[in-house]
């Protein structure tokens, strides 16, 4: 059985971290956005939630820099984006 031990707290820190609105991350995670703000204020408890959509909640916040650690989230650097114009097209 998969278990997930991020808290409630962790996921708030991670959201506000990254500067995603509670409706931004619902839209990108494909949940319903007062589940996540249920899990949110469930303070230091693990979210009741279902796996699935926890862990996609866990993904995006993960995709945009975030690493989830014992007792609290870290912001990892990630590479900038480069823009590399081809030849013949025009910007």
């Amino acid at each position: 059985m998969l278990t997930i031990r991020i808290t409630g707290k962790q996921l708030r820190i991670a959201r506000a971290a990254i500067g995603l609105s509670i409706e931004d991350l619902a839209y990108r995670a494909r949940v319903n956005r007062r589940s996540i703000g249920k899990w949110e204020n469930s303070s230091n408890a693990v979210p009741d939630a279902m796996v699935n959509h926890l862990s996609r909640v866990v993904d995006v916040l993960e995709s945009e820099g975030i690493r989830f650690v014992p007792d609290g989230v870290e912001e990892i650097e990630r590479p900038t984006s480069t823009i590399v114009e081809s030849a013949g097209v025009s910007p």
